[in-house]
């Protein structure tokens, strides 16, 4: 196994729906290649941004003046060289928990001036199925490519299953997909 440790943020709804079974598609092709932690945060306490300003002023221990469960979801994300989100499209954007997980990481950086970064230099990548054609992802995509590029983390890309369908995604449809995005995010 490489040394590399990846977060995997799956913002499912489902825990056996399309996207957890691409999740596992994607977990059989890393194997031993690298650590990977995922996190399933449907349903966990992550509340959206309340945009009190508490990060932007100070460098706060827990990152957030929020007190809920990103506070693990930090450290996890500051230890790992790369994320992975996971999630279905539901119109045009991620789940809103993974909006949520997404917005709360502005306390990881002060975004005025940049003299705290701690998103810096980090990698990030997307697994995606979706119920329309792929375009319909870009809406979402885009948004994360533009996060990205503001907070000096580098995206790595992305896998999107349009009118996902289990049973073709657990019947390897898709592993060509997968096999090359894998190779892609572990260079």
């Amino acid at each position: 196994m490489t040394g590399m440790k990846i977060l995997l943020i799956n913002g499912s709804p489902r825990t056996n729906g399309n996207t957890s079974e691409l999740v596992n598609r994607f977990l059989d092709e890393i194997g031993n290649k690298a650590s990977v932690e995922e996190v399933r945060i449907y349903g966990m306490d992550i509340k959206g941004c309340r945009n009190c300003g508490m990060c932007q002023k100070t460098i706060l221990e827990e990152h957030c003046a929020i007190g809920d469960g990103m506070s693990g979801l930090y450290r996890k994300f500051l230890s790992s060289d790369l994320i992975v989100l996971a999630s279905p499209i539901y119109m045009w954007q991620f789940t809103p928990c993974t909006l949520a997980f997404l917005n709360r990481l502005h306390g990881l950086c002060h975004s005025k001036d940049f003299s705290y970064n701690a998103m810096a230099g980090k990698k990030m990548a997307v697994l995606i199925t979706l119920g329309a054609e792929e375009e319909v992802a870009d809406f979402a995509v885009n948004g994360l490519r533009e996060f990205c590029e503001f907070f000096s983390v580098e995206y790595k890309g992305d896998v999107r299953v349009p009118f996902a369908v289990k049973e073709r995604i657990s019947a390897g449809e898709y592993d060509k997909e997968i096999r090359e995005f894998a190779t892609k995010i572990l260079e």
